[in-house]
């Protein structure tokens, strides 16, 4: 593991209101086209852009179910909704030998969505997300991406842009996941970025990769970066350079979790994200 700290002055992020006839630049600095995105002002998920993901989908010991009632749009911004409440897990399955169809109900219902299936991004690429975190002790919100190809996790490489816990409320975790040597074995390269409570106002957070380099961004300053090179595999092939696909989440710390377990007086809270934008360069467009 590698560790990293950045301080960033507090004149870098500003709250702003975003305005539904607002306009935002379809060409950037270095190449960069805009192609695809959702800046969430309409009144309901666009199912043809997003998937919502259901039930208890991952994280063994952590508290939340997926639900759709946690996952709406409001003042022009998607709002992913943690709430205290015993919740059916809707992919329950009795004798189920999966840990996650095992678990009847969740005393936390949470908000997930994800363009698996839907929308996949391709090198080169920058994904532009402004969001803010919940705060309640738990929380754990995560912006994050993960590779389509033939290996099984970790293997198939994750970074997580966006990656937050409430015992940390200064920190934001940036990481670069995938298999050491292309094995089941995780390798992850992690950047640790301080800022005063990320839960106070809305932050931009950006990836950005090609054939020969990937970097996140907060607020368009540089946190981490990688050589792609050093996700290459003995079989001479790189997760990091096949399609990707976005998931968006609230998990709920629980018992045996990094984050903290959860305290049910902190909730509902909300994680909101303002806007998604990918953009490509000229030549791929």
């Amino acid at each position: 593991m590698i560790l990293a700290a950045l301080a960033l002055p507090l004149a870098w992020a500003a709250e702003g209101k975003k305005k539904v006839s607002d306009p935002f630049p379809r060409e950037l600095p270095g190449g960069w086209v805009y192609t695809w995105g959702d800046e969430f002002n309409g009144t309901k998920l666009n199912e043809k852009k997003w998937k919502y993901e259901l039930g208890v989908v991952r994280n063994h010991g952590a508290s939340q179910t997926y639900t759709k009632s946690c996952v709406r749009l409001k003042n022009g911004k998607l709002q992913l909704i943690s709430r205290a409440k015993e919740t059916r897990n809707s992919n329950y399955k009795r004798n189920s030998d999966q840990w996650y169809e095992q678990i009847r109900t969740q005393p936390y219902a949470s908000g997930s969505i994800t363009t698996r299936d839907v929308k996949h991004f391709e090198l080169p690429g920058r994904l532009e997300f402004r969001a803010k975190v919940p705060k309640a002790k738990g929380a754990w919100p995560a912006i994050w991406t993960m590779h389509v190809n033939q290996y099984g996790w970790p293997a198939n490489g994750e970074i997580d842009i966006l990656e937050h816990i409430s015992q940390e409320p200064n920190t934001c975790y940036s990481i670069f996941r995938w298999g050491a040597n292309g094995t089941n074995r995780e390798h992850k390269v992690v950047r640790t970025t301080q800022f005063p409570d990320y839960s106070k106002e809305f932050h931009t957070y950006v990836l950005e990769w090609d054939e020969e380099t990937m970097r996140i961004l907060i607020d368009e300053r540089e946190v981490g970066r990688i050589a792609m090179a050093e996700a290459n595999y003995p079989d001479g092939n790189n997760p990091l350079k096949t399609p990707c696909y976005i998931i968006m989440n609230t998990a709920i710390g629980g018992s045996g979790t990094w984050p903290e377990a959860p305290d049910a007086s902190h909730y509902p809270v909300v994680f909101e994200i303002d806007y998604v934008r990918y953009y490509t360069k000229k030549a791929q467009d």
